[in-house]
């Protein structure tokens, strides 16, 4: 028997499908990223930068991806995004703390190769010693509030 979840599930791989089926001009190189052809965007805190991969972030209830570089030393203050985000670390050691104060003692290293979630208006700060590079996918909508 399919639970509620499964189906969930299943609708947004289907959906996911979908769109990705919905853009037949879409050719292999218009759909793989290189960090040397990104198109960074300056960002908060400064030193960083910031691209949307693919889809719109400003656009409720769509799907979106986007990249973030964060320089060694830099750290984010505390701050809330409006959406969950699943992300990947895929170049240094991301530092993330939950909670609106930046407590660095408090944060959990994440290395290259880990993934982790952030819930929707949970509170959190992030920074790295090292250059670090995360990947993340979240729905549209998308508002990032410094709280604290």
């Amino acid at each position: 028997m399919m639970t509620r979840r499964t189906f969930s599930l299943a609708l947004a791989a289907l959906w996911g499908s979908r769109q990705l089926l919905a853009q037949p001009t879409a050719t292999l190189d218009s759909l793989v990223w290189a960090l040397d052809t990104i198109a960074w965007e300056p960002d908060d805190p400064p030193g960083s930068k910031y691209a949307v991969l693919h889809g719109d972030r400003d656009r409720p209830g769509t799907l979106f991806t986007y990249a973030f570089l964060l320089p060694g030393g830099v750290w984010a203050p505390p701050h809330v995004h409006s959406q969950a985000a699943h992300v990947a670390v895929l170049k240094g050691t991301l530092k993330l703390g939950f909670g609106t104060t930046a407590n660095r003692g408090l944060a959990r290293s994440i290395p290259a190769g880990q993934f982790f979630m952030v819930p929707g208006n949970q509170p959190h700060f992030e920074g790295s010693d090292d250059q670090c590079l995360i990947v993340g996918t979240a729905m549209g909508g998308w508002k990032t509030t410094v709280v604290g």
